[in-house]
């Protein structure tokens, strides 16, 4: 366990939507190592049922974790009883729905940071708030133009105005609803700080690409998972994405913990991006990872993304949160992708 002061007591219950998830199972790691006690909102606790056993179990085995049922994300009133008596939430969860319409996606999500908050004034015990946005809510990430700085006002409107371009809807709906949706979700939680006198703090991290160690299987399979469509060639995803940014999951989970327990951290927009890098940096760590086995081909035109970020913040709360690795910012690249394809869920 930490030194550190904390904003909540060691042993406080804290909130985990989208507790199965990538990131989302880190998180709840990282705060039962540190003392704290997790209730794991998912849809299907049956399903969620290794977040119990495995690394888990240890702290499932006394009571320090418990999984919850939650509806989805635009049911009003969606988490008014897995709030019931917690000191913090951390908002993982978003509409994973890949559609055309923008009503099925980022309706729901602007209507589940609502859900969120209302039962957080509701809820006397909550002290803190902090939810996941995304590095696509403050900027395109458009490759072949300059992105430009991006600062605590920076807004990706494109991608809303594209969503919610008039239907018929279509490919181009069914591209932009994401980004869309992590906008509008983003603009509805610091709206809402606006608009009341809260008793609780509120924060957000944005990550962009995440890379590193999977806890369940599904995180292999997962769309997002970046560097299993270089490991196995999928050009079709690899062409769309040439450059990007990529954080380790247990940096950017730590950025999470950090911002629901530092006591200095207070309405914070974090962008936790980590590296820049474009696919051939990535393709030549695996060839050096897995010199037996045939990769693709490097891009003839390697570039990165034009744009400057400011994650002096994230990088600080690293160095001052870290208790198992080097302070020195950001897990390296290699070492997170090599814990990426060292598990025993990928095959080659």
């Amino acid at each position: 366990m930490s030194s550190l002061a904390t904003s909540i007591p060691a042993g406080s219950w804290i909130l985990v939507t989208g507790a199965s998830g990538f990131l989302a199972s880190h998180v709840c790691l990282q705060l039962l190592e540190r003392g704290f006690r997790v209730r794991g909102a998912v849809r299907d606790p049956t399903q969620s049922s290794w977040l119990l056993e495995g690394r888990f179990k240890r702290y499932a085995d006394v009571g320090a974790i418990e999984l919850v049922s939650v509806p989805p994300l635009g049911t009003d009133g969606a988490f008014d009883e897995a709030i019931r008596g917690v000191a913090a939430i951390i908002h993982t969860a978003y509409v994973a729905n890949i559609v055309p319409d923008p009503n099925d996606v980022i309706t729901p999500m602007v209507a589940g940071i609502r859900s969120i908050m209302n039962a957080a004034i509701r809820e006397p015990s909550v002290k803190e708030v902090v939810f996941t946005g995304s590095a696509i809510a403050a900027s395109p990430l458009a490759p072949g133009i300059d992105n430009g700085t991006i600062g605590r006002d920076s807004w990706n409107d494109a991608a809303l105005e594209a969503a919610w371009a008039p239907p018929p809807y279509g490919l181009s709906h069914v591209m932009a609803n994401y980004p869309a949706s992590k906008v509008a979700a983003e603009k509805e939680v610091w709206d809402f700080v606006g608009r009341h006198d809260l008793h609780f703090n509120v924060n957000v991290v944005s990550p962009a690409g995440l890379t590193g160690e999977p806890l369940n299987k599904k995180h292999i399979e997962g769309l997002a998972n970046w560097v299993v469509h270089a490991y196995r060639g999928n050009k079709a995803v690899m062409d769309s994405l040439q450059a990007s940014f990529y954080g380790d999951v247990k940096d950017v989970a730590l950025i999470h913990v950090a911002a629901a327990l530092d006591p200095e951290v207070k309405n914070a927009r974090l962008q936790s991006w980590g590296h820049s890098s474009h696919w051939n940096e990535i393709l030549a760590i695996l060839r050096r990872l897995r010199p037996q086995k045939e990769f693709v081909d490097d891009y003839p035109d390697a570039h990165h993304l034009k744009l400057s970020v400011d994650q002096a913040e994230s990088v600080a709360l690293l160095n001052k949160w870290s208790t198992k690795r080097a302070k020195n910012g950001w897990t390296s690249l290699e070492n997170s992708i090599a814990e990426n394809i060292t598990n025993p869920y990928l095959e080659d």
